[in-house]
């Protein structure tokens, strides 16, 4: 049921992107339209992508993810923003939920806008818990500072919709044996909009 769903979303959001692109193809040119824009909102499908996956190794595991990001242009080839990283599922039926949330800084030295090459880096924490309990260590949780470095290519359809791929080294504590998050490299797909 959860790939079904997870397959529904990306391909609603897909042809989202691809109505917009062809609504929008008789405006101004992708790279005004995109320079102009000073928020950007995306969500990374490879999380989603991963954690059905990893449900579908074993019967005992599930995990559903989350990783939004908001970003606004603060000046010419710099942006701004926040990205959290939420993870719930099941370690052999035990409950665990992730949190990460980071602030992160772009430079983007192709565009002035939020559009083309970037180079992002993040810094913020994340936490664990196990089986519902809190996120000490004894009790099976844990707390930590995260840390960030990604490169990727901001691709836009239209003057709004796109479809970021990237890689990033994320540096993190991880929770319990085996549950998938956030750490080392970790390949990206996000597709959003821009306003």
């Amino acid at each position: 049921m959860t790939k079904r769903i997870v397959l529904g979303l990306l391909v609603m959001a897909a042809a989202a992107g691809f109505l917009g692109a062809q609504e929008n193809a008789g405006e101004a040119p992708v790279e005004q339209a995109a320079g102009g824009a000073k928020i950007a909102l995306s969500l990374d499908t490879f999380p989603l992508i991963k954690g059905v996956i990893w449900s579908d190794n074993d019967a005992d595991n599930s995990q559903f993810a989350l990783a939004p990001v908001l970003e606004f242009l603060v000046a010419p080839h710099f942006a701004v923003g926040a990205g959290a990283d939420l993870y719930i599922g099941k370690v052999s039926d035990i409950d665990v939920f992730y949190l990460g949330l980071a602030v992160h800084g772009r430079w983007y030295p192709l565009s002035s806008g939020l559009d083309k090459l970037f180079i992002d880096a993040g810094l913020g924490f994340n936490l664990a818990t196990v089986d519902g309990n809190d996120a000490k260590p004894e009790e099976g949780g844990m707390t930590g500072i995260t840390a960030s470095l990604k490169a990727g290519w901001k691709l836009m359809f239209g003057s709004r919709f796109f479809v970021e791929p990237s890689m990033a080294f994320i540096y993190a504590k991880t929770p319990m044996g085996g549950y998938p998050t956030p750490v080392g490299w970790q390949a990206g797909l996000a597709i959003g909009l821009t306003f």
